[in-house]
């Protein structure tokens, strides 16, 4: 029986045919946030662009096939490879919807050898999984298995910019089926770093084999920084970036990706007058009124490393500068403001903290950062005699009048349910009280109130 179906528009005007349900992941998270909530696909966006090639290898219902689809136009191409026989039929319709005849459409599973295998299936289609060697449990399907050397040789690929995998453990098959599609096309890789909570560190070694280095997402800069795999990585992270020297050449010359080995023009230690908080903050609604008060707490010279840290971000915000000056000052003003918040940890040192650790993509260090903020107003109130930032930068433009307390507090609870969680779904009924309590503090976004919506909704909660 043929699933009933919607259609959501995403922020970029690609039309999504998803199930028509408030309980299935993928349909949740697109009217939640008209787009899916991994912040890749906004780089993805800015990567690619007309006349390119590009692969998606678990396509699931479209969220990345399609907006890349639009990005390359009629003369680029987008091979899509969903072995789920129920998802790629609704995967087809959305297709269709948007008349994308560039996209080829394979049922067929991305693996190791081409052959026959036993596809898992789950109520949620993003965790449908290869099961080798074992029985399955619970329902499942014979799917036909192809190779991307296979594919390479069939379709004639010569120019390949970018290759998507989403295969729920079957990443590391993947490689082993491609190895001369990757040492002869050179495409750069998004690969998915966890299956269920362990990080795939084997599948970063297979990569560094063939020349390929990981990379991850710098959220607020859109841009790919060298990955070091032996730090311990953001819990958040789900995604990494690979690809060769010459790939990493390209995409640095157009300001896509910073190496370790560059170096930065300026120092960034020491920025010059235009980032200083009177230039870059004092002109912003939230700020205005402040400016006195802020000038007399400098002078007093006890926040003179919280300055430093805020110029730093302010740097980073100037798209002036290069794309590798900008990280070095993000990363320096994440560090000086953690120092800041080691030491002390008051006032609103936590929410300049949170918004720099967010923005860096230590999206947990950031989280954490809002509750201890959180608990701190609760007990001592808002202190604003120091020069700070938002915890979400939407706050940037918006006026706290005569209440800080609220307006504060208003931006850490909507921050805290755009990161605490990827999306509504996860929190079930409990997501309800801090959506109204965003809902009732008067400044909630059209987002925050969709989910409040969709929660109603969801758990029949009335309104």
């Amino acid at each position: 029986m043929k699933a009933e179906t919607t259609v959501v528009t995403l922020i970029d005007g690609v039309r999504v045919v998803v199930p028509n349900s408030l309980d299935l992941i993928t349909p949740y998270v697109l009217r939640e946030q008209r787009d899916f909530f991994e912040d890749e696909l906004n780089f993805v966006r800015k990567l690619l662009g007309l006349g390119q090639r590009v692969i998606d290898i678990g396509a699931n219902f479209g969220v990345y096939t399609l907006p890349m689809a639009q990005k390359v136009g009629p003369c680029g191409h987008v091979w899509a490879f969903e072995p789920a026989s129920g998802t790629a039929q609704i995967l087809a319709e959305g297709i269709k919807e948007n008349g994308f005849a560039h996209v080829t459409l394979e049922q067929k599973a991305v693996s190791s050898a081409p052959g026959i295998a036993q596809l898992s299936l789950q109520r949620h289609s993003e965790l449908n999984s290869i099961v080798h060697g074992q029985s399955v449990a619970g329902e499942s399907e014979s799917v036909c298995t192809v190779t991307l050397d296979e594919c390479m040789d069939r379709y004639r690929w010569e120019d390949i910019e970018f290759v998507k995998i989403d295969a729920e453990g079957e990443e590391n098959n993947i490689v082993k089926g491609g190895r001369r599609f990757f040492a002869n096309l050179s495409p750069l890789v998004q690969y998915e770093l966890r299956k269920d909570i362990d990080m795939n560190f084997v599948l970063i070694r297979e990569f560094a084999a063939l020349g390929y280095n990981s990379y991850r997402l710098v959220p607020a800069l859109n841009v790919l920084a060298p990955f070091n795999s032996d730090s311990q990585p953001d819990p958040y992270l789900l995604n990494l970036f690979c690809c060769m020297a010459d790939r990493a050449d390209r995409l640095s010359d157009r300001g896509l990706l910073v190496r370790s080995s560059d170096s930065p023009g300026t120092n960034v230690n020491h920025p010059s007058v235009k980032y200083h908080w009177q230039q870059a903050l004092a002109h912003l609604p939230y700020a205005a009124r402040l400016s006195a008060t802020w000038g007399a707490a400098e002078k007093s010279g006890n926040s003179t490393a919280l300055i430093q840290g805020l110029s730093l971000y302010a740097c980073s915000r100037d798209s002036a500068i290069s794309p590798l000056e900008r990280f070095r000052a993000l990363e320096a003003s994440y560090l000086v403001l953690k120092g800041v918040c080691e030491r002390a940890a008051t006032g609103l040192r936590l929410s300049s903290f949170a918004r720099a650790a967010h923005d860096y993509g230590e999206r947990a260090v950031s989280v954490s950062a809002l509750r201890q903020l959180l608990d701190y107003v609760k007990q001592a109130g808002v202190d604003t005699t120091e020069p700070f930032l938002p915890p979400l930068e939407r706050f940037d433009s918006i006026s706290f009048g005569d209440e800080p307390a609220r307006w504060l507090v208003a931006a850490v609870l909507e921050q805290l349910e755009k990161r605490d969680k990827f999306s509504s779904f996860y929190g079930g009924p409990s997501a309800l009280e801090r959506l109204e309590d965003i809902h009732a503090l008067g400044h909630a976004s059209p987002e925050m109130e969709r989910r409040l919506d969709l929660v109603r909704r969801r758990f029949n909660k009335p309104q």
